[in-house]
């Protein structure tokens, strides 16, 4: 005898699905940092070639100094440091620098530290520096960089005594002999600047500099 069965019955739908759905869309990957930043700067700053001149200039470090006044004016006649009866660091090293007050006397952001070779004397060269800045005469001053600079195992020509500098924000004089350090990143406002000599190619007693430009933004 054939028996017949009902067919199986089929079983009712599921109420709540295994896998809800996504109610917000992915976050977009996060881009990678660009290596160099150019930090903003406020509407109105002013783009110099240097925000240091004119300006007053105290040297620090040295027994006698000429011409101090000359490191930050629009020529290549030289600033000259002696070092003689100076103390030095442990290591046997002489340091001396610059403290600039600009003229101006407005807050200024530093985006391009650049300096021009003086006539003669090789050695006499600063090859180690520190660039610090400070917001007024009672704060203390903060480091914007240091390290070596860009000449210190590359010989470099020289500038004749006198000649004017002609350069702008973008760019120094490239029919004069110098080198630059960019800050590109860099943002912080400073009223004054110490530009410090760590140690000059020869560590030699005397330290000559032809100009110092600090290109950036005056701040209004």
């Amino acid at each position: 005898l054939e028996i017949c069965r009902p067919p199986p019955q089929t079983p009712p739908p599921t109420l709540s699905p295994s896998f809800s759905p996504t109610k917000l869309p992915t976050a977009p990957p996060t881009p990678a940092p660009t290596p160099h930043p150019t930090a903003a700067v406020a509407d109105g700053a002013q783009a110099v070639n240097t925000v240091l001149y004119p300006g007053s200039v105290q040297s620090f470090g040295c027994s006698r100094t000429v011409r101090a006044g000359h490191a930050i004016s629009p020529s290549t006649e030289k600033y000259f440091c002696d070092h003689l009866d100076m103390p030095t660091t442990q290591d046997g090293i002489w340091v001396d620098g610059l403290v600039i007050s600009p003229a101006h006397g407005k807050l200024s952001v530093a985006k391009d530290l650049r300096l021009y070779t003086h006539n003669n004397c090789v050695n006499c060269d600063c090859v180690e520096y520190l660039l610090e800045g400070r917001v007024d005469a009672s704060s203390a001053w903060e480091e914007i960089s240091s390290g070596d600079l860009p000449w210190k195992e590359a010989s470099i020509c020289r500038n004749s005594r006198g000649e004017l500098v002609n350069s702008t924000f973008e760019s120094g004089d490239n029919d004069r002999c110098y080198e630059s350090v960019g800050y590109p990143s860099h943002s912080t406002p400073y009223l004054d600047y110490k530009y410090t000599c760590l140690r000059t190619r020869g560590n030699n007693r005397y330290h000559q500099l032809g100009r110092i430009e600090l290109a950036g933004y005056i701040l209004e």
